[in-house]
């Protein structure tokens, strides 16, 4: 048994990446598509055992929850975690806060007042531009909208929930000095690279800029003499690596947030599995899947009781505890995919 920390880190991971014996790994139905027909179809193939149903359980806006669990624990910002506790609705109520709107014009496909954008899925996207740390520019343009728009989005989200931006400043300026992330619950996501690379993106900036400013009215001629296009083709040369080793920096910050975000959901799922399992085990029932923010199970017909029901959404809202309460929705299904709220299903077979 080899202890892993941060110094062997790296060597252990090549070590396995080159031995070349074979284990059987587990079946990933997360891969398999939920909204298109053939994943549908798909989905439906699976049944639980003879005289078993399904019941289906998920994490509610999970992500959005620790973010506001992290801004109240970390920085004493209540602003996102309130809407939890008063439970008026995540998306509405940011927006509503944000562009200064009413909820009818907050709500889902509701316009604002002019009829030129929507509050609530400008706010969807807008929550991951700011984790992603994109410019105004890119989201004006990604969401079609005025720059004014976009604009007031920037400034009123600031606004509204101050720890936001200084959350995501934080992790990724952790990274940049450790190498690593980590999970609320102290789980390792590592960027082993990170600095070497960044420290090389820095040195050829400004020669990444310089090859920029040269290419840009080659690109914009319409035609191009000999010497031209061999001068183009070889700026196009010089650029890709820069380039590429820049988006990768990129690419491991943005990285670096998501992994303690959904590195931590992740970690509450495992929690909530691990529960289940024995419960599942001390009662004869089946742990049959964990895809996404949801964990499935297979429990005996005479067993599909609102206790059972109870007992699941014990475990998924109450086995962690966060700052916010966490929520879950529950279905029974005797097939994947077909599925049945509790209610109607007790109703049903009164």
């Amino acid at each position: 048994m080899i202890d892993v920390t941060d110094s062997n880190y790296l060597a252990i991971v090549k070590r396995l990446v080159a031995d070349e014996r074979k284990v059987k790994r587990g079946t990933n139905l997360q891969n398999i598509p939920s909204r298109t027909d053939a994943g549908k179809r798909v989905r439906k193939c699976f049944v639980p055992p003879p005289g078993y149903k399904f019941i289906g359980s998920d994490l509610g806006q999970i992500e959005p929850r620790i973010q506001a669990h992290i801004m109240y624990e970390k920085y004493g910002d209540n602003s996102m975690r309130q809407i939890f506790i008063d439970g008026t609705g995540y998306y509405e109520t940011m927006a509503m806060r944000t562009f200064d709107l009413p909820r009818e014009n907050c709500e889902d496909k509701a316009l604002d007042p002019t009829g030129t954008f929507s509050p609530r899925a400008m706010m969807k996207t807008g929550v991951l531009a700011k984790s992603y740390d994109q410019s105004v520019q890119s989201f004006s343009k990604k969401m079609k909208v005025p720059m004014t728009v976009a604009e007031r989005f920037f400034s009123g989200f600031d606004e509204q929930f101050p720890a936001f931006t200084l959350m995501v400043k934080d992790i990724r300026e952790g990274m940049r000095a450790k190498g690593f992330v980590e999970t609320l619950y102290g789980r390792k996501r590592r960027f082993p690279d990170y600095q070497r690379v960044a420290e090389e993106v820095r040195r050829n900036e400004r020669k990444l800029t310089q090859y920029y400013i040269e290419r840009k009215p080659l690109l914009n001629k319409t035609s191009l003499t000999s010497k031209e296009q061999a001068r183009l083709d070889k700026l196009q040369e010089l650029i890709a690596p820069l380039a590429s080793k820049r988006g990768l920096v990129n690419y491991w910050e943005r990285a670096a947030f998501n992994a303690v975000i959904q590195g931590t959901g992740a970690d509450i799922l495992k929690m909530n599995g691990n529960r289940m399992a024995r419960i599942c085990m001390e009662r004869g029932w089946e742990l049959s899947a964990s895809i996404h923010d949801e964990l499935k199970i297979a429990v005996p017909d005479e067993d599909v009781t609102p206790g059972t029901i109870e007992l699941v959404r014990d475990v998924m809202t109450n086995t962690v505890e966060l700052s916010v309460p966490l929520v879950t929705d529950t279905v029974i299904e005797p097939r994947w995919m077909e599925e049945y709220s509790p209610e109607e299903w007790f109703a049903k077979n009164e």
